[in-house]
């Protein structure tokens, strides 16, 4: 028996439409969802597979998130949310077994503690790995002021946690104009003083801008450097257990490490 391959968007909104779909496709055809995969890339095509590319569409991701959160709950939708976001090439088969796994319990709720499923359990590592880096870039990510007063913050995530930066600085930040640009993805979050928060992708972040810093920002950057080096003890400096709470990967965005 053949297996049918969808092929969907490498978004949260794209998995869904694709979820949606395969479902239909595995009642309706008979197939099963044994039958029925899904992929936001192919690398190697398979032997007896058909690929069928799908759009992301709105509706049926809606109708899709309906059902996850009557039917799991708000927590494992948010699990699930998380894994989607990460920038692993399984993810989106993962997921869509998860929720099969999830929707023939009579309490989805507890679809995570199925960790015999290695889906499930597949599921909850890339859920891990993805919340691991969100808490890292709450912690790491720096601001810079620039002269037209916004406040600007560039990360390079590897997983694509940007939405989920805008509940924390939205909340810490209500008071100030800032910028969020994700650069290996040219997507940005921006947030108005007082409004709400909003993403846009696509985008293109001016150089020249961008490090048209003020004068004040480039006084209290010296500041914090030479805070740093001063309270710094020489003789216990111990370069393995810095690069344990603070990896590398971070550091060339950081002011205090320039």
């Amino acid at each position: 028996m053949e297996t049918v391959v969808f092929l969907c968007e490498n978004s949260i909104e794209g998995i869904l439409t694709g979820v949606y779909d395969a479902w239909k496709e595995a009642v309706s055809s008979g197939l099963g969802h044994g039958h029925c995969k899904l992929a936001v890339s192919v690398e190697q095509p398979e032997l007896f597979c058909t690929y069928r590319e799908i759009d992301a569409e709105p509706d049926k991701a809606e109708k899709v998130i309906r059902t996850l959160r009557r039917r799991l709950g708000e927590e494992a939708y948010a699990w699930l949310c998380y894994a989607m976001a990460s920038c692993e090439s399984d993810k989106a088969e993962t997921v869509y077994k998860t929720i099969v796994a999830g929707l023939s319990m009579e309490k989805g709720f507890r679809v995570f503690d199925k960790v015999t499923d290695p889906y499930v359990a597949r599921c909850f590592e890339l859920k891990r790995n993805v919340g691991c880096e969100i808490h890292r870039e709450v912690e790491f990510l720096r601001f810079r002021e620039l002269k037209n007063g916004v406040l600007l913050a560039k990360i390079h995530p590897k997983n694509d946690v940007l939405m989920y930066l805008g509940p924390h600085f939205s909340d810490r930040l209500p008071l100030e104009d800032f910028l969020i640009y994700d650069m290996n993805r040219r997507k940005a979050l921006f947030h108005e003083k007082q409004k709400e928060w909003y993403m846009m992708e696509a985008l293109e972040l001016d150089g020249a801008a961008a490090e048209n810093i003020s004068t004040e920002e480039e006084y209290y950057q010296d500041l914090f450097r030479m805070f740093c080096r001063t309270i710094a003890i020489e003789s216990r400096k111990n370069k393995a257990l810095q690069r344990q709470f603070l990896p590398l990967y971070y550091r060339d965005l950081m002011p205090e490490f320039a």
